[in-house]
C-alpha cells in the first residue's frame, strides 16, 4: 500500500528480459482490505482468462455502521498513543522534525521444520495451553525485535495486531463483502515479559486475539463514531516504530490465486515497507509450510534481529 495515494488504485506492469512479469500494485487502505483487494485482483486475473466472477462484489457499508447511540464497552488501546521509549527526550520546540535514523528491511524465511522448532520451547502435557502459528511466530518476532532494540525490562511495548472482522461481526458479513473491515488486537506488554518465554508473549497475543469477538468490534465502531476528530487516530511511522511493532498475516490470503493466463505467481508480498516496526507474515507459493516474514526495523537493529531470528 503507498503512503500517500490520491487515487483509489495505481497499477505498473512490469516486462523482464527473462520474460518474467511483475504487477505492482498500489490501493487506497481505505476502499479495500487485503480480502477486497484480493477480491478485485482475482477476479480481475479470472476474466483475463475468460473465466466468470466466481463471488460478486457485496457493497454495503451500513453493514458497519455505529450503534444508535453509540455504545463503547471497551476502552480500545488500539487508538490511544503508542508507548514511547522511557528513556526519551522530548525537547519543548522543535524548529525541524528530528532525523529519523536509517531503516533496513528484510525478509526471512522460516521452514515448516524451524516452525516446529520453535512450538517445542513451548509448554507441552495435559493442560497446557494451545497456541496458534500466529501467537507463536509473533511472539518470536516480538521477542527478538525487543531484543534487538535493547529495549528495558521496564519498558511498554505495543503490538498492533490487524484483525478481519468479517467472521468475528455477528452476523457475519456476507461473502464478498467490499471494503475494509479490518480491527485492531493490541497486546501490551512491557519488554521483560515479551523476552521471557514463548509461552509469555504467545500467551499474551492469543489473550489479546480472543477478545475480539462480535461485541468488542461493535464497540470499536462506536468508539470511532464518538471522536470529534478521526484524522488524531490515523497510524504511521508513529504508530509502528520502537519500541512498537506491527504484525499483519497475510497467511489466509489468497495472495497467490491471480492467474492472469501465465499460471500462478511466484512471489507476492509488499512492494516496498513504509514505516520502521512494521511487518508481514506471508504464505509459501509453493505450499511447502513454510513462513517468511518481511519486517522493517532501524538498521542498526535489523543487524542483530537477522542473528536471533533464527536462533532456538
Amino acid at each position: 500500500m503507498l503512503r500517500t495515494l490520491t487515487r483509489t488504485i495505481l497499477l505498473q506492469v512490469t516486462h523482464f528480459k527473462c520474460g518474467g512479469v511483475a504487477l505492482g500494485i498500489g490501493m487506497q487502505h481505505h476502499v479495500a482490505d487485503g480480502f477486497s483487494g484480493l477480491h478485485f485482483i482475482n477476479s480481475w486475473a479470472d476474466l483475463c482468462r475468460g473465466v466468470p466472477i466466481a463471488i460478486m462484489p457485496f457493497i454495503d457499508r451500513t453493514l458497519l455502521r455505529a450503534r444508535d447511540p453509540p455504545t463503547p464497552s471497551h476502552p480500545h488501546i488500539e487508538y490511544q498513543p503508542a508507548p514511547a521509549m522511557l528513556d526519551s527526550e522530548e525537547p519543548q520546540a522543535l524548529t525541524a522534525k528530528p532525523e529519523a535514523p536509517p531503516t533496513a528491511v528484510d525478509i526471512f524465511k522460516l521452514s515448516r521444520a524451524d516452525l516446529g522448532r520453535l512450538r517445542a520451547q513451548l509448554p507441552t502435557g495435559e493442560g497446557a495451553p494451545r497456541f496458534s502459528t500466529y501467537a507463536v511466530l509473533g511472539a518470536h518476532v516480538w521477542r527478538c525485535a525487543s531484543l534487538a532494540r535493547g529495549l528495558s525490562p521496564e519498558q511498554p511495548t505495543k503490538l498492533y495486531c490487524a484483525t478481519d472482522g468479517r467472521q468475528r461481526l455477528q452476523p457475519p458479513l456476507p461473502e464478498g463483502y467490499f471494503g475494509n473491515v479490518i480491527f485492531t488486537a493490541t497486546p501490551l506488554a512491557v519488554a521483560g515479559k515479551v523476552t521471557g518465554s514463548l509461552a509469555d508473549g504467545a500467551t499474551t497475543i492469543q489473550a489479546a486475539l480472543e477478545v475480539m469477538d462480535n461485541e468488542y468490534c461493535r464497540s470499536a465502531l462506536d468508539y470511532l463514531e464518538m471522536q470529534p476528530d478521526l484524522s488524531a487516530l490515523v497510524r504511521g511511522a508513529h504508530t509502528f516504530r520502537c519500541p512498537n511493532l506491527g504484525l499483519t498475516s497475510w497467511v489466509r490470503l489468497p495472495i497467490h490465486d491471480a492467474d492472469f493466463g501465465w499460471g500462478r505467481p511466484v512471489f507476492m508480498g509488499p512492494g516496498g515497507i513504509a514505516y520502521e516496526g512494521l511487518a508481514f507474515v506471508l504464505p509459501s507459493a509453493s505450499r511447502d509450510g513454510s513462513l517468511s516474514v518481511a519486517i522493517s526495523l532501524q538498521a542498526e537493529h535489523m543487524e542483530k534481529f537477522r542473528k536471533m531470528i533464527f536462533d532456538f
